[in-house]
Order: C-alpha cells, then sequence, then structure tokens
C-alpha cells in the first residue's frame, strides 16, 4: 500500500511540474528590457604583439576613463535575446617605453625657434592617450538562468575628441631615414591627436551577474578591429587598436 501511495505523489508531482513547465513557456511573452550601465575602462590602445622597435616598456600606468550607457534589449524567449545600446566611453592610458629604430615625427624646440623632424629615432619615449568615443553595441542576448546574463556582438564608434602626445628624450634622430643626418635629442615632443581617425568599430561581449533585483555586476571587453591611424601615417610603423575591458554595474530600469 505504501509503495503505491508513493507512486501515486511521485506521478502527482511529475505531472505538476510538466504543467508548471509548459504554462511558464506558455505564458512568456516577448518584451523590451531597458539598462543603463556606468563604469570604467581599462586596458590599452596597442599594437597586437609588441614590435621590434620597442625594446623595453619601463612604465604603464591607467587614466580616469569612465563609460556611461543605455541599452535596450528584446526577448524572443525565456533565454535569447537581441540588444542595442548607446554609450559615451573614454578609452586611454599612459605609458613609457625604450625604443630603438622608431619611425616617427618629432617637434623640437631650440630657443625661439621650433624644428619638425621626420625620421628614425632612437631613445626614450613617454605617451598619453586619451580618446573619447561615442559607441554603438548592438549583440545577442543569452539568460542561461536568473543570474548571468551574457552579450556578444560588434560595435562602431564615433570619436567625439582625441588626445594622442607625449615627448622623447636621451637619444637621437636620424633625419629623412635610417641614412640620414643623425641630430642628438635631448628632450622634444610630438602631438598626433589630429591624425587619430573618426571612425572605429570592433568586437564586444560581456557578463553580468545579479547582485539585487535590478542590480548586476558586469564586465564588458571591447576590441578594436581597425586601427586608430591611417594607413598612410608616418608618426608610427605599426597599428593601434582600442582594447578595453570595462568593470562596473548595470541597472534594470524595466
Amino acid at each position: 500500500m505504501n509503495s503505491k501511495v508513493v507512486s501515486y505523489i511521485a506521478l502527482i508531482l511529475f505531472l505538476a511540474i510538466g504543467r508548471v513547465q509548459a504554462q511558464d513557456s506558455t505564458t512568456f511573452k516577448p518584451h523590451f528590457e531597458h539598462r543603463i550601465d556606468a563604469g570604467f575602462n581599462f586596458g590599452a590602445t596597442a599594437p597586437v604583439g609588441i614590435p621590434a622597435t620597442i625594446r623595453s616598456i619601463d612604465a604603464f600606468w591607467p587614466l580616469f576613463c569612465p563609460s556611461l550607457g543605455y541599452e535596450l534589449s528584446y526577448m524572443t524567449s525565456p533565454k535569447w535575446g537581441i540588444s542595442v545600446g548607446v554609450k559615451l566611453d573614454y578609452k586611454g592610458m599612459g605609458t613609457k617605453d625604450h625604443v630603438q629604430y622608431f619611425p616617427t615625427i618629432i617637434t623640437v624646440q631650440d630657443g625661439s625657434s621650433t624644428g619638425t623632424f621626420e625620421g628614425i629615432f632612437t631613445g626614450q619615449n613617454k605617451t598619453t592617450i586619451k580618446n573619447t568615443y561615442f559607441t554603438v553595441p548592438v549583440g545577442a542576448v543569452f539568460h542561461p538562468n536568473n543570474n548571468w546574463r551574457f552579450t556578444l556582438g560588434g560595435y562602431v564608434a564615433w570619436k567625439f575628441s582625441s588626445n594622442f602626445y607625449g615627448d622623447v628624450s636621451n637619444g637621437y634622430i636620424r633625419n629623412g631615414g635610417p641614412t640620414g643626418e643623425k641630430i642628438l635629442v635631448d628632450h622634444a615632443t610630438f602631438d598626433f591627436s589630429n591624425e587619430v581617425r573618426n571612425f572605429d568599430f570592433g568586437a564586444n561581449g560581456s557578463a553580468e551577474r545579479r547582485v539585487g533585483k535590478r542590480l548586476s555586476v558586469m564586465g564588458d571587453l571591447s576590441w578594436g578591429l581597425r586601427p586608430i591611424f591611417p594607413s598612410d601615417f608616418k608618426g608610427l610603423d605599426f597599428p593601434l587598436y582600442n582594447i578595453y575591458l570595462m568593470l562596473g554595474v548595470s541597472y534594470k530600469i524595466m
């Protein structure tokens, strides 16, 4: 008798669970979700791999690079959806390195006169980069459960402002090329801010962990696929890409 009762109870529970799952799947309605994202970008505008002309990286430091955005997503099922957003992104960093046979353009101040030299530099280099972008990310959304949320897609970005400048010291430049006149350089500057491209695009993906009813902590990696300088730019002999990780929070409005 007891075994029959247990069997009946198990059958009832099985049917009840199946009914609830069926109700969950049939009662789901596609809907929009709205989020505000805020955090800070950490990373670098850097080459993929260290070029041979950079002999050593002596220092690296992040800059204050906030990120603020809005995301609209449309959930087509309990686990899947699509998203689009708008963000104001600051991306930047500082670095100090030793370079050798490095093609560049520098400006030397000698008293009241100023000279610009394009050639091959060897010595110390210090660079500061801080660019601002209006970014539009688009991606697929995956909700494996109530606590985790993932997105994967790409982005396009338009430059709002740019800063790319620095100085070189304790070296020399071969004016015009490897066999040009050797000019000793105690200190010189460069500013390539106006040469930064107005448009950027790349891939991005994010992961969010819910820590409250509407609040989540998140990480969002964006990897630029277009060099920030045009191919005919002569201030560098290798491409630089925006590679940054945004760490912050996401708040679900509705």
